[in-house]
């Protein structure tokens, strides 16, 4: 984002000319970006500091030690602006009240899309990398190289081109998620749906209509979001191995039959059923580039149920379970 740029979208901001969330959100990241590796000061007057030091800099490369005369006008409302990027990155982010409206994503340029039980990688325009999932859509903005826009149906790996004047936004249902440059797993294959698992950088994840349900997260943190129970707590886990499905395979974690179900038809061209009552039963597992049959082989003897397997459609018999929980 070029200095000019800058100033006046601060200026805008405290002038309360505009404040659209594309706006806050590109300039909020590019303040994030100044001081990723240094820790946040406990005292708010070193905040203010620090803050004005970084703004100025960037605005005004050349001439940092501005003298008193000299742009009275620009260095008051830069300092408020330093004052109050400092506080507001204390709380991970800007997200912005003074304009709940979202500008509408242009897209249908262009359109990836993946077969169901198959995986593939490509770059966009800017050259960002994507490693697809089973039976997804990747839709890109028809003005791409201004407007890194995208919307996801299904599954991704991100590996984002770092580019600070251009966020990098991903539409999920009533989700965003914005970037600059960085790596994460970004899963939406049900519309009450959504996971997200950052492997390097910064994302700023939020509801499009309510500011409440947002965060930023780092390296090694997920996050996700159910219609029925809103944006989770932030959660933990193994940044260093990637997803299971990158390499074709199929995981499971003391999954229940419904759950076996929907994740089997993502990645298998035939509908499946399941008959019976007992729905209780978990399994954990994993299966590399196996077929159908196999899987629900392996299934009728963890979890004692039966299938009728064809061409056409598979159907699960349920019966009462052998084990309680686990499985393979």
């Amino acid at each position: 984002m070029n200095s000019q740029k800058i100033i006046e979208q601060i200026r805008k901001l405290f002038n309360r000319e505009a404040g659209s969330k594309p706006e806050v959100d590109e300039l909020n990241l590019w303040y994030q970006s100044l001081n990723e590796q240094t820790a946040i000061p406990e005292n708010l007057s070193e905040i203010k500091s620090d803050s004005w030091n970084i703004i100025l800099e960037k605005t005004h490369p050349i001439d940092r030690h501005l003298k008193k005369n000299k742009h009275p006008f620009l260095k008051d409302w830069l300092w408020k602006a330093a004052i109050f990027l400092g506080i507001c990155f204390t709380s991970y982010g800007l997200l912005s009240t003074f304009s709940e409206e979202e500008t509408p994503v242009k897209l249908a340029a262009g359109v990836y899309t993946n077969d169901i039980g198959k995986v593939s990688t490509f770059f966009l325009p800017d050259g960002s990398e994507i490693w697809m999932s089973t039976g997804s859509e990747l839709e890109y903005a028809e003005d791409f190289s201004r407007n890194r826009k995208v919307k996801l149906t299904g599954e991704a790996f991100f590996k984002v081109k770092r580019n600070p004047d251009f966020p990098f936004q991903i539409t999920t249902g009533a989700f965003s998620t914005v970037v600059l440059g960085t790596s994460f797993n970004l899963k939406s294959y049900e519309k009450n749906e959504i996971e997200l698992s950052v492997y390097s950088g910064r994302v700023m994840f939020f509801d499009q209509q309510s500011r409440e349900n947002s965060a930023t997260l780092v390296k090694g943190e997920r996050i996700s979001w159910m219609e029925e129970k809103g944006v989770s707590e932030i959660q933990f886990f193994d940044a260093d191995k990637l997803p299971d499905w990158r390499q074709g395979m199929i995981t499971f974690e003391n999954a229940g039959l419904e759950e076996i179900q929907s994740t089997l038809k993502k990645w298998y061209k035939i509908p499946i059923k399941i008959v019976g009552n007992e729905k209780n039963c978990h399994y954990s597992g994993e299966f590399n580039q196996a077929s159908l049959e196999q899987i629900l082989e392996t299934l009728s003897y963890a979890l004692n149920i039966t299938y009728e397997l064809n061409d056409t459609y598979v159907t699960i018999y349920a019966s009462p379970c052998k084990i309680k929980s686990g499985g393979k």
